[in-house]
């Protein structure tokens, strides 16, 4: 009667029959299990500098890698920053704005990034002044004619469909312009 350690070994030998049959992983997997790892390197220096490590830590860390690794990093790296960035936000994280000019060395287009965020700020406050208040009347009489009124009535024009439609438009139209500026750096 085979002992405990017989059937111990008898599962080992099998896992190893296994394994040699699968055989050593191929270059694409190799090269696929090393993208990620460089990946998860570049989103963890992200975490890490939005939680307060400095640029010159950054740097030191990318300075590790060898030469081909680090430009993947840095790649994975500007592109999770750039992912930060969303127009329905408001307003670019200067932040990460910083760390994207320090990568990139592209002042100008982060310049314009930040231009951007704050030029559709204005052209939501802007309809918001022009289109709530004419949203707003239109409720009020349309429950004025269901016979709803008083000084306590309030529409809630924010969600009414015609103001959710304005902000599509004006978030779409600055987000196709913000997609341009990202490609631009993360082409550098």
């Amino acid at each position: 009667m085979p002992d405990k350690d017989d059937k111990i070994k008898s599962a080992l030998d099998i896992a190893l029959e296994r394994a040699q049959r699968l055989g050593a992983p191929s270059e694409d997997e190799k090269r696929r299990l090393k993208e990620e790892e460089l990946a998860a390197a570049g989103e963890a220096l992200v975490k890490r500098y939005l939680s307060g490590l400095p640029l010159r830590d950054i740097d030191a860390e990318l300075a590790r890698h060898a030469e081909d690794e680090r430009e993947t990093v840095k790649r994975h790296l500007l592109s999770n920053l750039l992912d930060r960035i969303d127009v329905r936000r408001g307003a670019a994280d200067e932040k990460v704005l910083t760390a994207i000019e320090h990568l990139t060395g592209d002042a100008g287009t982060v310049q314009a990034i930040g231009k951007l965020m704050k030029e559709y700020n204005g052209a939501l406050e802007k309809a918001q002044l022009e289109k709530q208040g004419a949203l707003r009347e239109a409720k009020l009489n349309e429950l004025k004619l269901k016979g709803i009124s008083g000084s306590a009535v309030e529409p809630a024009v924010e969600s009414s469909a015609e103001w959710l439609e304005t902000q599509r438009s004006l978030e779409s139209q600055y987000r196709e312009r913000l997609d341009e500026l990202k490609r631009k750096c993360r082409n550098q």
